[in-house]
């Protein structure tokens, strides 16, 4: 998938640059006023024909033609087994496209069972706790009768303020049950996803098509939930992918005319549409997709070529019309110059309707052919060379100046800590099978880790052993206190202590539920901390000395280091690869023999040329790694579980990649072969003129207002026709996008 430089066409959207649909125009200019008695004066004789056209305002912006995407992921976080696929394999709906590690989903499902039972437990004794602490509260305000009128009144205003942590306290209740259930049904979303991987750890192609793009496992094994794992592209599905166009940004819906040029003719289109579920999710997350163009009538597009997309609004169709710039006016009136018989001018009142940026209806004054002269400031070309318009291929470009033979399923061990190899278990070409032993790494930072875990598991239980302390000491104090309490309200022959009775109840049961609660958090704490020691603890001696083993079958294709090797973190060890395969990867960086678009790359499906030895080797692009900048670049996806966005991975190259098939095959020797070639930019059957007969035209009231025309030969006049042009140039020649066509007459500077 292409990433165009879109620097005009964005300024059209941008600034809302509009041309109107008929065959003569102007340049962009306002009315201007007029002393009645004053003549016009220009450099030299300007006029053009009125003529039927349509008032309103265009648009233009470029698609690509791109195979539709299906993306396939993973619901849960996962650790990535295996990956069967490689880009240009082909595929059918529901065959096995990768497997995850079971034994990590399953530990993953047990800790989703062990946070489930731990929010169950600990709501229930909060719940518990609250209800307590209301009957305290409630028991404390009823708590009156042992009081003086005088203390009743002093206490009102307790009493009210019990009353008021009570309201908050169940009002907290409802909050407390509503987050409950929320988390509760959270883990059990998180538990049938694990679930549903140990019972079928294997990812399967949600529809058939090309491999266009898998995972990296030389940059880790984890998967994030919904990361894409395997792209398939249906390659006989080309859809248009306007780019950099995302739809939060797209102004045109309510444009009455869309249609996109191919090879010359003309197709409407409709934009792709996306459900509200899709729009709440992209604005949410700030990741918005692309817009997207179809036609019905299904245009042989050609993938990775691009095609201008218009869209128009009318304000009045096949009206008469003048330039803007041939229009003056005396207060409400306005007027033009006419060429009469003579070869004069005549002033001729006219009624005008409705106006765009160029052009103005008039309703009534003028007919059809008549000559109305035009303030022009740029001398009209009186000597020239006619040139006629054609239509022919518009292209740039591009190189990937660095490229090599792909292997399938490559996986770079590398060391997760800095230490020194204790021994190197396998040579190259050794065949491997899952649970060998590849290395041994002595790292301090090893013994260091597990003595980090068993202290966090130490912390934990003395900070569990105070707090029980803690609970207990205020038991003991105030069971002690409260039976103290009670036999002097015997000796005192008071007649009633129910309520000292029951507030002390409910404050040894308060803080026995706290306990309680305090004793489950402890319990849940632990298991995940000695889950972590015992994770970390794995394949080490507890010495420091890492023992890393095989996770798949392979063979070793290059080993890095040696016994006695200090290495860092993240360092390469060793490569195990499954099998070499008949795919190149191309990377794209600087070249000094080249012009290179470096965040540019071929787009699935397009044509490809490698030079050798002065033969030109055919193929085509088949799959994509990285996109440079934009490596990070999601997707929309909707299935039968809700709206997604799904993201590939950096491929780790540090620069724009992608992968072809040459026709007959990888050269034996690739050492004399130039670098591949595509397009940066390919148009088939476009309007392309030399730069030479395109003038600007800067607008004296705001020097950044530039526009473009031309002078177009019409009959016996020449008159300035305005143009919109893309961004590209090749040569000496530019790509038109509207303004002139096919058989126009155009002055060439003699």
């Amino acid at each position: 998938m292409k990433n165009r430089n879109l620097l005009s066409i964005k300024k059209l959207a941008v600034l809302g640059i509009c041309v109107s649909f008929v065959a003569g125009g102007c340049g962009k200019m306002t009315e201007s006023s007029l002393p009645e008695l004053e003549e016009p004066v220009a450099l030299n004789e300007a006029y053009r024909p009125v003529e039927y056209g349509t008032i309103g305002s265009l648009q233009v912006l470029m698609a690509t033609a791109v195979p539709r995407d299906y993306c396939n992921y993973y619901s849960a976080n996962v650790n990535i087994s295996q990956i069967y696929v490689e880009p240009g394999d082909t595929v059918n709906a529901g065959d096995v496209l990768a497997v995850c590690d079971v034994d990590e989903a399953k530990k993953q499902l047990q800790q989703c069972k062990d946070a489930l039972a731990h929010e169950n437990e600990t709501y229930e004794i909060s719940a518990q706790i609250s209800d307590t602490q209301i009957k305290l509260w409630e028991s404390q305000a009823a708590d009156t009768d042992e009081f003086s009128t005088e203390q009743i009144e002093k206490k009102e205003s307790t009493e009210e303020d019990y009353n008021t942590q009570i309201a908050t306290e169940q009002e907290n209740q409802r909050y407390d049950k509503q987050l409950h259930e929320y988390r509760v049904q959270k883990i059990n979303e998180q538990m049938a996803l694990y679930q549903q991987i140990v019972d079928d750890g294997t990812l399967k192609a949600a529809h058939s098509g090309l491999v266009t793009y898998t995972k990296k496992l030389t940059e880790g094994r984890s998967a994030a939930a919904y990361e894409n794992i395997v792209i398939v592209s249906d390659t006989d599905d080309l859809v248009l992918d306007i780019k950099d166009t995302a739809i939060n940004e797209y102004k045109y819906s309510d444009y009455d005319k869309k249609y996109v040029i191919v090879d010359g003719e003309k197709y409407d289109v409709t934009e792709s549409q996306y459900t509200s579920e899709v729009l709440v999710l992209s604005k949410i997350n700030n990741r918005y997709p692309d817009v997207c163009v179809e036609s019905r009538e299904k245009p042989s597009l050609t993938a990775g070529q691009m095609y201008p997309v218009y869209f128009e609004k009318t304000k009045a169709n096949q009206v008469l019309v003048v330039g803007k710039d041939s229009i003056y006016k005396d207060g409400d009136t306005r007027y033009v110059y006419v060429k009469n018989d003579e070869g004069g001018r005549e002033k001729r009142i006219i009624t005008t309707g409705e106006s765009d940026e160029n052009y103005t209806q008039v309703t009534e004054g003028l007919k059809e052919g008549e000559l109305v002269y035009y303030n022009s400031t740029d001398q009209v070309p009186t000597k020239y060379s006619k040139y006629t318009v054609t239509r022919s291929d518009f292209d740039i470009a591009n190189y990937g100046v660095r490229y090599s033979r792909s292997d399938a399923g490559t996986i770079t061990e590398t060391c997760d800590y800095e230490g020194q190899i204790v021994s190197v278990n396998v040579k190259q070409d050794d065949t491997v099978e899952k649970g060998m032993l590849l290395y041994v790494v002595d790292t301090g930072e090893g013994k260091a880790a597990i003595t980090e875990a068993k202290n966090a598991i130490d912390s934990e239980n003395e900070s569990y052993a105070q707090k029980i302390a803690d609970y207990d000491k205020q038991i003991k104090d105030l069971s002690e206190g409260g039976s103290s309490a009670e036999e002097n309200n015997r000796q005192d022959e008071k007649p009633d202590t129910a309520y000292d009775e029951q507030q002390l109840k409910l404050n040894l049961q308060l803080l026995n539920l706290q306990k309680k609660l305090a004793c489950a958090d402890h319990t849940y704490q632990l298991s995940r901390l000695q889950s972590a020691y015992d994770s970390i603890s794995a394949g080490n001696d507890g010495k420091g000395n890492i023992s890393v083993y095989a996770k798949n079958d392979g063979k070793v294709s290059k080993v890095s280091v040696k016994a006695g090797d200090n290495v860092e973190k993240g360092s390469d060890i060793l490569q195990i690869t499954r099998n070499s395969t008949d795919v190149l990867l191309v990377q794209v960086k600087d070249s000094n023999s080249y012009k290179v678009y470096k965040d540019n790359i071929a787009d699935v499906g397009e044509r490809v040329s490698l030079e050798l030895d002065g033969t030109t080797i055919y193929g085509s692009c088949i799959g994509f790694a990285g996109y440079g900048r934009e490596a990070q670049k999601g997707y929309i996806n909707q299935d039968d579980k809700g709206v997604h966005i799904t993201g590939i991975t950096d491929s780790g190259y540090g620069n724009a990649a992608f992968y072809i098939k040459l026709d007959n095959g990888i050269p034996d020797d690739l050492t004399r072969a130039s670098a591949v070639k595509f397009s940066y930019v390919s148009f088939k059957k476009v309007v392309v003129v030399p730069t030479s007969i395109i003038h600007k035209q800067i607008n004296p009231m705001d020097k950044d207002d530039i526009s473009y025309y031309v002078w177009k030969i019409d009959g016996d006049s020449v008159v300035k026709q305005p143009v919109i042009l893309s961004d590209y140039t090749s040569g000496s020649n530019t790509l038109v996008l509207y303004g002139i066509d096919e058989g126009d007459e155009i002055c060439l500077a003699s």
